[in-house]
C-alpha cells in the first residue's frame, strides 16, 4: 500500500528482525499476496464507497480513543485523507479501508472474517496494538497513517476533549481588521502579461517580488494558498492546518518517518512561523562558499542583503519575553550551567503574552512582520498584481527559455507570459514544478530537512505549553559539544491536535491518561543541522514525493540532542520525562542513573524510518545554487543551469543546511536575487 503521504506523526517502527522459524516468512508472503489480490479487486470497483471508509474509521476511532470521542471524527479523518498530495496514495488508503469492511478483506488483513466496522472498541484497540509491531508492512503503514489522523481529528477541534484537558481554544473572535492587500479575481480562463512572474509569496517569493517591483518591473505574484489576514485568523487548530498549511499538514517522507510542515497561504511560511530571525551563521556562509563556489556568501554581498532584510522586518532582541515553556527551559539550562540566550524576532508591537501561542495559526495583532505585512505590501504599492489559489503546473519553455507559467485557479486556466519566471514555492514545491516542466540534473537532489524531535516533561504545576511567546530562548550547547553539525535546543507552542499524535499511544486508556495531563506538559526540542541528503521526486500526477533517510551522523546528533533535552527538563523540575517514540520511553529524575539509562534506551531505539516522531519545520537545498552544473541546479545569479530566464529564489538554493531557523537566510538570498534578475531584465 502506498500511503506515503499520510500524516506520519505516529509513524511505523522499523522492520523487526525476521523470524527464521520454518514457515513464518512464507506465511507472511502468502498473506501479503492475498492482501494485494483483494486490494486489486477493491480498486477495480466501478464506484467508490464512501460509507465503508467512514464506518471503519468510526470503529477505529473507538479503538484509538475509547468510547468517549467526538462523533465527527470519521468525517474529519476523511477530510484529512482528501488533502494528501498524491491521489494514488489517497485512493489506496481508502481502498484498504473499504477492504477492511468486507469479510474476505478483513480475513486477509486481520486474520478474522469480521468486517472491521462491526468490531467493538476493545477489539479494534487490540487490532491496532498488534498492527503497531506487525510483520506485515501494510499493517504497520495503515497503523502509522490512521493513528495520527484519528487522534488529530478528535483533539484538533472544540469538544469534550478540549474541556477535559483544560485547553481553551481560540481566545475570542478574530478582530475586525481591514484587508491590506487586494488579490485580483480570476473568473474565467485568462492570460496575463508582465515582466516577471513570481511563483510563491513567502520568504523567498514575497521578498523577490518587492525587489523586482522596486526596480520598476511589472510583477505578477502567484500563490497556491488563499488570502487570510488578521480578520480571518479564527485560531481553530484543525481548521487552521487545512487553511494555512501545505497539503493541510499531511505531507511526510515516503517512509512516514518525518512530518513536513510548510505554510501555504499568501505570505507562505512567514505567516505561520514562530518569528525566529537568525542571520546565517558565519561558519555556514563559509561552507556555502566552499561547496558552491559562489563568492557572494563571503565577500559581503549577501551580508548586505541580510542586513537590509532585518531592517525591513524590524528584527530585534527586545520582544522575547519568555512564557512558561521558555522559562522552564531557561531554568533547566541555567541549573546545568549551559548556554541560553534570547531569540531575535521579526515583530513590532508584539504583546508577548499568552495570546502569542496561537500565532502558528496567524498573528491577529499584526505584530508578526510576515511578507504579507511587509514585502508584499511593498510590491503591491508599486503596482504588482497578486493572484491566490493558483496551482501552477508547469513553466512554459520555448527554445530552452522560460516564457511564462501555466496553472489552474479553481476550474479556470491561467497563463502568465513573462520575460522572467521566478520560482519560489519552497524546497518541496519548487523542485516539483521544475521537474514537471522537464528539468533534470540536480533538480530535487540534496534536500535537507532540519529534522527535529524532542522530549516532553511532566510537571506538578500547570504549564499550558500552548501559550506564550512562540519562541523566546534557545541553547547552542549541543552544537558547542558536537561541532558545526550539532543540534540546537528550542521550544515551541504545542496544541492538542498535533500534540496528541506525538504522545505515545500504547492503549486508549494510557493515551487518554497522558492527554488528561496535557496542560502539565512542556517540550524541549532538538533540531539538528542535517548532513543527510534527501530527494524530491514527483508521482504520476506530478505531485511531490519526498525520499529521506537519516545517515549515521545525523542519527547520533539527534540522540545526543534528545538526551540533553531530557536533562534540561529534569533539571527544570519535571517529575517524568519521555521521548516522542511510539513506545513510552521515560524516566523519573530520581538519580543520574535513570537519566543515563533512558538516554541509552532512546539511542538504541533509533530515529530512522519512523522509530520516533520527527518533524521538519524547515526544508532546504533541493535546487542548490553553485557554479558547477554537475553539483547544482541554479547558477550564481539564480538562473537555472538548464533554462534561461528561469530563476529560483527560496530555501531550495541552500548549498547545505543552514543549521538555524532559515527565514532570514531565505529572504537575504531572495533580496540579492531581485537585484540580479532586475539587472538582467534592464
Amino acid at each position: 500500500m502506498g500511503g506515503e503521504h499520510a500524516i506520519g506523526v505516529h509513524s511505523r517502527r522499523a522492520d523487526p528482525a525476521p523470524n527464521r522459524r520454518r514457515g513464518v516468512l512464507p506465511l507472511a508472503r502468502d498473506r501479503f499476496r492475498l492482501v494485494e489480490t483483494a486490494m486489486a479487486s477493491v480498486m477495480r470497483a466501478s464506484a467508490p464507497d464512501a460509507e465503508r471508509p467512514a464506518a471503519v474509521l468510526a470503529a477505529l476511532a473507538g479503538g484509538f480513543l475509547g468510547p468517549d470521542h467526538a462523533v465527527e471524527v470519521p468525517a474529519r479523518a476523511l477530510e484529512f485523507l482528501d488533502r494528501l498530495a498524491s491521489r494514488r496514495d489517497r485512493d489506496q488508503l481508502l481502498g484498504v479501508l473499504r477492504l477492511l469492511d468486507t469479510r474476505a478483506g478483513a480475513l486477509s488483513l486481520t486474520g478474522r472474517p469480521v468486517p472491521v466496522s462491526a468490531l467493538a472498541p476493545e477489539r479494534a484497540e487490540e487490532m491496532m496494538q498488534r498492527w503497531r509491531s506487525s510483520r506485515l508492512p501494510i499493517q504497520r503503514r495503515v497503523y502509522g497513517a490512521l493513528a495520527a489522523i484519528i487522534l488529530a481529528a478528535n483533539y484538533g477541534w472544540p469538544g469534550a476533549a478540549w474541556e477535559r484537558i483544560g485547553y481553551p481554544g481560540p481566545l475570542g473572535p478574530a478582530p475586525d481588521a481591514p484587508k491590506r492587500l487586494e488579490p485580483i479575481a480570476i473568473t474565467d480562463d485568462e492570460e496575463l502579461v508582465c515582466d516577471a512572474v513570481v511563483v510563491g509569496s513567502g520568504a523567498g517569493g514575497g521578498t523577490v517580488a518587492a525587489e523586482l517591483a522596486r526596480a520598476g518591473l511589472d510583477v505578477v505574484v502567484l500563490e497556491k494558498g488563499g488570502y487570510a489576514s488578521e480578520s480571518d485568523f479564527h485560531h481553530r487548530e484543525g481548521d487552521a492546518y487545512r487553511d494555512l498549511y501545505l497539503y493541510g499538514l499531511t505531507l511526510t517522507t515516503t517512509d512516514l518517518g518525518c512530518r513536513i510542515i510548510a505554510g501555504s497561504t499568501l505570505g507562505g511560511g512567514t505567516v505561520v512561523n514562530y518569528t525566529t530571525s537568525f542571520k546565517t551563521p558565519e561558519f555556514v556562509l563559509g561552507e556555502w562558499a566552499k561547496v558552491s563556489g559562489v563568492e557572494a556568501f563571503v565577500n559581503g554581498e549577501l551580508d548586505a542583503s541580510l542586513d537590509a532584510v532585518c531592517e525591513r522586518l524590524g528584527v530585534n532582541h527586545d520582544s522575547s519575553a519568555p512564557g512558561s515553556r521558555d522559562l522552564l527551559m531557561e531554568r533547566g539550562l541555567e541549573k546545568l550551567g549551559w548556554h541560553c540566550a534570547p531569540l531575535p524576532r521579526n515583530v513590532r508591537d508584539c504583546s508577548q503574552d499568552a495570546s502569542c501561542g496561537w500565532c502558528g495559526f496567524g498573528c491577529r495583532r499584526g505584530a508578526k512582520q510576515s511578507t504579507m505585512r511587509t514585502y508584499l505590501e511593498d510590491a503591491a504599492g508599486r503596482g504588482a498584481r497578486i493572484v491566490v489559489g493558483v496551482d501552477v503546473r508547469r513553466v512554459m519553455i520555448n527554445d530552452a527559455r522560460a516564457i511564462g507559467v501555466e496553472g489552474r485557479v479553481g476550474g479556470h486556466r491561467l497563463r502568465v507570459r513573462a520575460k522572467a519566471v521566478v520560482v519560489a514555492g519552497g524546497a518541496i514545491e519548487t523542485p516539483a514544478l521544475l521537474l514537471r516542466s522537464g528539468l533534470t540534473g540536480q533538480v530535487g537532489r540534496n534536500l535537507h530537512l532540519h529534522v527535529g524531535t524532542g522530549a516532553f516533561g511532566l510537571f506538578d504545576d500547570e504549564v499550558r505549553f500552548w501559550e506564550g511567546t512562540t519562541q523566546a530562548r534557545y541553547s547552542a550547547e549541543p552544537r558547542e559539544r558536537l561541532g558545526e553539525y550539532g543540534p540546537i535546543l528550542e521550544t515551541v507552542p504545542v496544541h492538542p491536535g498535533s500534540g496528541s499524535g506525538a504522545i505515545p499511544w500504547i492503549s486508549a486508556a494510557d493515551h487518554r491518561a497522558l492527554m488528561d495531563q496535557f496542560g502539565h506538559l512542556s517540550l524541549c526540542a532538538t533540531l539538528t543541522r542535517d548532513s543527510t541528503k534527501g530527494r524530491v521526486h514527483i508521482d504520476r500526477d506530478g505531485n511531490p514525493r519526498v525520499s529521506y533517510r537519516l545517515n549515521d551522523a545525523d542519527e547520533n546528533s539527534l540522540a545526543t540532542g534528545l538526551a540533553m533535552s531530557g536533562e534540561v527538563l529534569a533539571a527544570a523540575g519535571a517529575t517524568e520525562v519521555f521521548s516522542l517514540h511510539p513506545e513510552r520511553y521515560s524516566f523519573r529524575p530520581d538519580g543520574d542513573g535513570a537519566r543515563k539509562a533512558w538516554a541509552e534506551q532512546v539511542r538504541r531505539a533509533g530515529f530512522r524510518g519512523g522509530r520516533v516522531t520527527l518533524i521538519s519545520f524547515h526544508q532546504m537545498g533541493s535546487c542548490r545554487i553553485g557554479v558547477d552544473p554537475g553539483r547544482s541546479a541554479v547558477g550564481p545569479d539564480n538562473e537555472t543551469h538548464q533554462v534561461k530566464n528561469l530563476y529560483v529564489a527560496d530555501a531550495s538554493l541552500f548549498p547545505t543546511a543552514s543549521g538555524v531557523n532559515p527565514m532570514i537566510s531565505i529572504m537575504g538570498l531572495a533580496h540579492r536575487a531581485g537585484g540580479k534578475i532586475a539587472a538582467h531584465l534592464a
